[in-house]
């Protein structure tokens, strides 16, 4: 699982993912006349998740529909281009009773911790890793 979340946090891989399955829809339309139309939706979506990814740039869909505002829905990335989820990495702001899964738990400590190599929070008592592992395991 951790694996899985190295290749998340690394934005080259996340190009690389990006880029292969555009190359899979395209081989598949090329092929398939029939899914021809929806291969050419996948790829514009795909095309679209690519501008993103290059530009480091991400919205909130939720926020979107919310305020109906695209500039409030805008995302912040850092660096390695992780979304930054405002007050989500504040020092200390979460502890494991917050969440319901330890993969809940798990996606707040990758993010926050991407930044600067600290545990924000302290969901990751033993230093292994893993936050909140008492916490069921899950999404």
């Amino acid at each position: 699982m951790k694996e899985v979340a190295n290749w998340r946090r690394s934005k080259k891989s996340r190009l690389i993912i990006i880029v292969g399955l555009l190359i899979i829809v395209a081989v598949i339309a090329f092929f398939f006349e029939k899914t021809r139309l929806w291969m050419l939706g996948i790829g514009i979506a795909l095309l679209v998740a690519l501008g993103l990814e290059v530009s480091n740039t991400d919205v909130d869909l939720g926020t979107l529909m919310e305020t109906g505002s695209l500039s409030e829905s805008v995302v912040q990335r850092d660096e390695d281009g992780n979304a930054i989820y405002g007050a989500m990495c504040e020092e200390n702001v979460y502890n494991c009773g917050d969440f319901k899964t330890q993969g809940e738990a798990q996606e707040v400590y990758d993010t926050c911790h991407s930044a600067d190599n600290r545990d924000r929070h302290g969901l990751d008592r033993d230093g292994d890793g893993v936050a909140c592992q008492s916490l069921p395991a899950g999404t």
